[in-house]
């Protein structure tokens, strides 16, 4: 492994009892109904999904192709924080919007993590109500600062 991909290899390799601690630090500031961790695979050209806190409808190992997609574009290429606050957003963003809202999910906030230059993974977070603010990509980032500098120290 290079250095410069230490942080991607630790998200790859957390434990689940880890993610959850991930999940719950960002539940306690940033409220959520769902929550998905997206490893980003640029060998393949695709998204591995590595937590999820909806095992029975987004479980983990999922695997998508969405690389060439406006939301990848944003997220992925540009590392850019993404928000979905309308049902037009949440369609033009999302394939699965149908199964996204027939959960309930209308609200969508996508915060990508750098790593070697590049977009190592996506935190997403969606909820039914409430739109994401700015701010709260702000704290999703901060509680995930906390939580890699943590796993950092332990290898």
């Amino acid at each position: 492994m290079r250095p410069d991909q230490r942080l991607a290899h630790i998200i790859s390799e957390a434990s689940r009892d880890s993610m959850r601690t991930l999940a719950s630090a960002i539940s306690a500031v940033v409220p959520y109904d769902l929550f998905t961790l997206l490893i980003v695979d640029w060998n393949d050209n695709l998204v591995r999904r590595a937590y999820s806190t909806d095992e029975q409808n987004y479980p983990s190992g999922g695997v998508k192709r969405l690389m060439d997609s406006l939301w990848a574009d944003q997220v992925i290429h540009h590392s850019q924080v993404f928000f979905a606050a309308t049902p037009d957003q949440m369609a033009e963003a999302f394939s699965d919007h149908a199964d996204l809202s027939a959960l309930g999910l209308h609200k969508a906030l996508n915060v990508p993590i750098r790593d070697a230059g590049k977009t190592c993974c996506s935190l997403n977070l969606l909820r039914r109500d409430e739109a994401f603010s700015a701010n709260e990509g702000y704290e999703v980032l901060r509680v995930f600062g906390r939580w890699s500098s943590k796993q950092l120290q332990r290898q």
